[in-house]
C-alpha cells in the first residue's frame, strides 16, 4: 500500500496549493504573453483530437512534453486551460525554484527535489494521493528532466513510467513541442500528439512505450513544421489569417502577387 507524504518524504515536496480564481487570472495572462511574443501556436488535428479525448476520459491523464524551451510550462497550462477545462492539473517543479516562484503552486505546480534518490517515490506516493482524491487529474511533465534540443534523441527519466504503471487507467499523451520562424517577424509555437501505448503494465513497457510516442511526436512534429504548410495545423492562438508582414505583404502586391502563407512560400 502505498505511502502518503505525510509519512514518506513529506520533506521532498511541496505541494500544489490551486486557487480557481487565481489560475482563471493567470490563463488570461498567459495568452496575452503568448499573443504579444508569438506570430501563433499552431497544433495539428491529431494533436487536438487527443487532447480532446483527454478531456473526457474518466481517469488520470499524462501529458509528457519534450524540454525545449522556458516558454514549455506556459504552453503546458494554456493548452491545458483551453482543450482539458474540466480537468485538474499538476505539475512538477525543481523545489529550489518553486520557492522562488511560490505562484506556481497556485495553479496546480507542486516542488520536488530532484537531486534526492527518495524523490522518485515521495513524487510518486503525492501523485497516487492526488489521483484518487480526483481522478480527473492531468499531470504535465518534461520527462527529459532538463532543456534538450528538439533533433536530440529521446532519452527520459523513469519517474513518470513508474507512476504510469502504478495507475490504473491512466490515459498518456506524448507531446511534442517546436518554436521557429515561418512567415512573421515573430517566432511561432507548433505541437504534435502521439498516443502512449504500452504493451503490458510494467515500468518498463511503460518507459519503452513513452519514449516510442515522444520520438514519434518530435519526427513528425519536425516534417510538419519542415513543410511550412499550415494546412497540416489548426490555430490555436494568433494567426492573423492571409497576412505575413505589412512590409513583405506590401511587396508582394507591387509585384502583383498574393500575401498569403501559401503563395509566400513559392515566391521566388
Amino acid at each position: 500500500m502505498p505511502h502518503s507524504p505525510t509519512s514518506h518524504g513529506r520533506d521532498l515536496i511541496l505541494p500544489a496549493a490551486p486557487s480557481a480564481r487565481f489560475a482563471s487570472v493567470f490563463a488570461w495572462y498567459t495568452r496575452r504573453l503568448l499573443r504579444r511574443s508569438f506570430a501563433a501556436v499552431r497544433a495539428t488535428p491529431a494533436c487536438i483530437d487527443l487532447l480532446r479525448a483527454a478531456d473526457a476520459h474518466p481517469a488520470p491523464a499524462i501529458i509528457a512534453m519534450n524540454h525545449t524551451a522556458w516558454w514549455d510550462p506556459i504552453i503546458a497550462l494554456a493548452i491545458g486551460r483551453s482543450h482539458l477545462p474540466t480537468r485538474a492539473v499538476l505539475g512538477p517543479m525543481d523545489r529550489a525554484q518553486l520557492d522562488k516562484f511560490a505562484f506556481f503552486r497556485k495553479v496546480g505546480v507542486f516542488g520536488v527535489d530532484p537531486d534526492n534518490p527518495r524523490s522518485l517515490d515521495a513524487m510518486a506516493d503525492y501523485l497516487s494521493e492526488r489521483f484518487r482524491a480526483d481522478p480527473r487529474t492531468t499531470l504535465w511533465i518534461t520527462p527529459q528532466g532538463r532543456f534538450t534540443d528538439v533533433r536530440s534523441p529521446i532519452v527520459i527519466r523513469p519517474g513518470v513510467s513508474a507512476l504510469a504503471a502504478r495507475t490504473p487507467d491512466v490515459r498518456a499523451i506524448a507531446i511534442a513541442v517546436e518554436y521557429g520562424f515561418w512567415f512573421e517577424q515573430k517566432p511561432e509555437v507548433f505541437l504534435h500528439a502521439e498516443p502512449v501505448e504500452p504493451r503490458g503494465p510494467s515500468t518498463t513497457d511503460w518507459h519503452r512505450a513513452l519514449t516510442d510516442a515522444m520520438s514519434r511526436a518530435a519526427a513528425t512534429l519536425a516534417a510538419a513544421v519542415q513543410s511550412r504548410d499550415p494546412d497540416r495545423f489548426r490555430s490555436l492562438l494568433g494567426e492573423r489569417t492571409g497576412r505575413v508582414h505589412p512590409l513583405y505583404d506590401l511587396w508582394l502586391r507591387i509585384r502583383g502577387k498574393s500575401g498569403s502563407l501559401r503563395d509566400a512560400r513559392h515566391a521566388p
